[in-house]
């Protein structure tokens, strides 16, 4: 994969321009995070209002998905991220605004503008990739969306972490806006280089994405990224509830796992060659064997004391995950027309966040209970059970229909 990348980010300037550009906007919303978190925290602000946070760094995301979907049918695709990243941009007028007001609706503010631009993001990259690449170069867009990803908590969290307290958070704010500035001309270089190559096919464009008229491979591809969800959101909540075991300080522990959590998600993706990309592309016993370790991974987590132990578990169980995330992106690339790549993402997009948004809460309350552990237990393997049933249902329902059109056929 590592090579792929490489070899396409030579041969495509404009894939070049737009990883360096997202790759700066990540470190900038990882900053963003930083610096509203931080200013909660020093405001000792009520646990409900973190939640509520929590909340609107994500749910904003729905109706910013909807208006690029929108934007998409009549503007080209790098201009609709150009417009994502001025809205990041202005949107940090909320948390500089609060820096001499110390106001909590505007600090809450500022994160429910940076998850709406978030989420107009993922159908623009999805089918911005699509439409710009070679269908053996497609790979390599799954890859860039998952280092993307990676980058804003290793980067922009990492480098927020550090630097908070120690130097002004105003300065910290102008770096943010610094790397939102650079991430938008190099998305204008980007625009004039991109040459579009996914040309539309007659018949390809359908006018909605209604479940029933979807093919059994294309259901299964927008189940794979509510499939992550389902196993991995009520694991991650519970993760810094893990922390007591190994001893020291509880706070430390937390942040080292979820360190490993990240070195996981970033390097998971490099494992994959070509080969393998190509032999496990839209095989279903790779999803089902990739989580079910996921589980075990997290599960052995809950019962060793040993920090490091616990560390390399946290890094194998989301390199599998992430393995699963670029197989999912990459089936959803292949498997739909270039003209509703973008919406199918979104679609797949929209369902994942949803589970993220209730299977977290519903498990840290419950973990307020019961033993972190158990609930982990039961939560992370209900959601697996779901899962296999999603995929059987799907699998049952495509043999029907492709009986019923051999009846047609053959009367």
């Amino acid at each position: 994969m590592f090579f792929l990348i490489l070899r396409t980010l030579r041969q495509h300037r404009w894939f070049a321009l737009l990883g360096a550009a997202l790759l700066l906007s990540s470190v900038g919303n990882g900053l963003t995070y930083v610096i509203v978190f931080g200013k909660l925290l020093a405001l000792e602000a009520k646990p409900s209002v973190l939640t509520l946070a929590y909340i609107l760094a994500l749910a904003p995301g729905f109706p910013g998905s909807y208006l690029a979907e929108k934007l998409l049918t009549k503007m080209a695709p790098i201009p609709v991220m150009i417009f994502c990243e001025v809205i990041g941009l202005v949107g940090l007028a909320l948390p500089a605004w609060s820096l001499f007001s110390d106001n909590l609706i505007l600090l809450l503010s500022s994160q429910a503008v940076a998850a709406f631009a978030s989420g107009m993001m993922v159908p623009v990259l999805s089918q911005t990739l699509k439409s710009g690449l070679k269908p053996a170069e497609l790979p390599a867009a799954s890859g860039l969306e998952t280092f993307i990803f990676a980058a804003n908590v290793i980067l922009g969290i990492g480098i927020g972490t550090l630097l908070y307290g120690h130097i002004a958070v105003a300065s910290l704010l102008a770096l943010d806006a610094m790397s939102f500035v650079l991430g938008i001309v190099l998305l204008f270089a980007a625009h004039r280089a991109y040459r579009p190559v996914s040309a539309q096919e007659n018949g390809e464009v359908i006018s909605n994405l209604n479940w029933r008229e979807l093919t059994q491979l294309q259901r299964r591809s927008l189940l794979f990224l509510p499939a992550i969800a389902f196993v991995g959101a009520p694991a991650m909540a519970l993760l810094p509830a893990l922390a007591p075991n190994f001893g020291g300080s509880s706070s430390g522990s937390g942040l080292m796992l979820l360190l490993a959590r990240s070195v996981g998600q970033l390097i998971g993706p490099l494992l994959l060659s070509e080969a393998h990309l190509q032999r496990h592309t839209g095989k279903i016993n790779v999803l089902i064997i990739s989580l079910a370790l996921f589980i075990c991974c997290y599960a052995l987590v809950s019962i060793t004391d040993r920090q490091w132990l616990a560390m390399l578990l946290i890094v194998m169980a989301h390199i599998f995950t992430n393995i699963v995330y670029v197989l999912a992106t990459l089936n959803i690339m292949q498997t739909f027309p270039a003209s509703i790549t973008g919406r199918a993402m979104a679609k797949a997009w929209r369902f994942q966040l949803i589970i993220t948004l209730i299977l977290p809460v519903i498990a840290g309350f419950a973990a307020d209970i019961y033993d972190p552990a158990w609930v982990l237990y039961l939560s992370s393997g209900g959601g697996f059970a779901v899962m296999i049933c999603l995929l059987v249902a799907n699998h049952i329902v495509g043999r029907r229909r492709s009986g019923l059109r051999r009846d047609v056929h053959h009367p």
